[in-house]
């Protein structure tokens, strides 16, 4: 017994020298956490970049980056396309320039917000099935979307499954706006879910009513004036907050192009890993390039 009781003392002094040691080489643990990137040059082409070109920030303070790598996690995207009004040529070629680029990175939906809310192809990885999908796309006789509706049943199908990496693609037209979601709240929504919104807008914002100066304008237009300032700032807002880029096409011909350029930045993504402490997840993350000439696009909000 003595033998005993001599042993565990040794074992818990042992113990508590080490434990001494651990609190006076000092700091909390650390992790890594990590987070995708964009990275672009001049004319918006991607570029790559090293550890060092890359500065990450937590709540203001600087984090060490110990690798920049192209991300390769399976993408899982929620592609909303309003067909309500003209140019369904371009819309077609854009979508299907779009699934060209990013075919077998992972799974694509996708659903009108004309009219209403509907999907036409859910979230697959078949091209064939998606190409099929595109060629349903077509003009319906609506006077307006339901946009931001779309957008909130995309977040419950994306976190419903989980997606390492959530994108949410918009392509939407200038025009009246009939949802009944509010911005703030649907934006607490991305940011809870992590995803990654694009939005390319196609035609002139509008956000004047057609009345005089010296006229009030009616209680149809007041509303219809607010649904649209309303999308008007979740999709400024949602895009620079997630990391991804607002777009806006004037004529429907640019519709291809710029739906090629958002497929480019998805598919040469890359994944930043830094070290952090140990505990919760910065409120407000910062990340910036010591390259001229080039930038970047990521979240700036804590992770999910």
């Amino acid at each position: 017994m003595t033998r005993f009781l001599l042993s565990l003392g040794i074992v818990l002094t042992a113990a508590s020298h080490a434990g001494g040691a651990q609190e006076a080489t000092g700091g909390p643990v650390e992790s890594t956490r990590h987070l995708y990137l964009s990275a672009t040059h001049k004319g918006d082409q991607p570029i790559d970049l090293a550890p060092g070109d890359i500065v990450v920030e937590e709540d203001g303070r600087s984090r060490d980056v110990l690798s920049v790598t192209p991300a390769t996690a399976p993408l899982r995207i929620a592609l909303l396309v309003d067909d309500s009004g003209p140019g369904l040529r371009f819309i077609r070629e854009g979508v299907g320039l779009f699934i060209q680029r990013l075919g077998g990175r992972g799974e694509i939906a996708i659903f009108s917000t004309a009219g209403r809310n509907s999907a036409v192809v859910n979230f697959t990885s078949d091209i064939s099935a998606l190409y099929q999908g595109v060629r349903q796309l077509t003009t319906h006789t609506t006077t307006g979307a339901y946009l931001l509706d779309g957008v909130h049943d995309a977040l419950v199908a994306l976190n419903a499954r989980d997606a390492e990496r959530p994108v949410i693609v918009v392509l939407m037209l200038e025009g009246p706006e009939f949802s009944s979601v509010r911005a703030d709240r649907l934006l607490d929504e991305l940011r809870r879910s992590g995803a990654l919104l694009h939005v390319v807008s196609l035609g002139k914002p509008t956000l004047k009513t057609m009345t005089s100066w010296s006229e009030m304008p009616s209680q149809s237009l007041r509303e219809n004036l607010d649904e649209n300032i309303n999308r008007k700032k979740f999709v400024e807002d949602g895009t620079r907050l997630s990391g991804g880029q607002f777009v806006q096409v004037l004529v429907d011909s640019g519709i291809p192009t710029a739906m090629q350029a958002v497929a480019e930045e998805l598919a040469t993504q890359r994944v930043v890993v830094y070290r952090r402490p140990a505990g919760p997840a910065a409120r407000k993350i910062g990340v910036s390039t010591t390259k001229p000439g080039v930038k970047v696009r990521t979240r700036v909000e804590g992770s999910r």
